[in-house]
């Protein structure tokens, strides 16, 4: 009989392949924005509701909302929201933004392999 799956071992890859992109604070502290992949339930639904406040407020040119939406997501998505909540009140947006299309690139999932092998 085959060797079987450890939840632990699984859990530890899984944090390997959707490794949190780290981010080094003015402060000197690095926290970590995770992958939606590696985010609990009440989190990713968090995520896919700011990213869906972050589309409709863009295309309605609400800047102020948009910068509200993405702090929030940041905040939502990073290891230890109370370290950086004071450092991302202060940041001007254009830092915002560059910093989420970083987090989304950073932790894209791998694409799915297309061969039945």
């Amino acid at each position: 009989m085959a060797e079987p799956l450890s939840i632990a071992a699984l859990r530890a890859e899984a944090q390997t392949t959707y490794e949190a992109v780290p981010l080094l604070l003015d402060s000197g502290a690095v926290v970590g924005l995770r992958s939606m992949l590696m985010l609990a339930k009440d989190d990713y639904t968090a995520v896919e509701q700011l990213l869906s406040e972050i589309t409709a407020a863009g295309a309605e040119n609400r800047l102020a909302a948009v910068i509200d939406a993405m702090r929030r997501l940041l905040l939502t998505v990073a290891d230890d929201s109370a370290v950086l909540e004071p450092e991302l009140a202060s940041w001007e947006p254009g830092l915002v933004m560059n910093l989420i299309e970083r987090w989304q690139s950073g932790t894209q999932a791998p694409e799915a392999s297309s061969s039945a092998n």
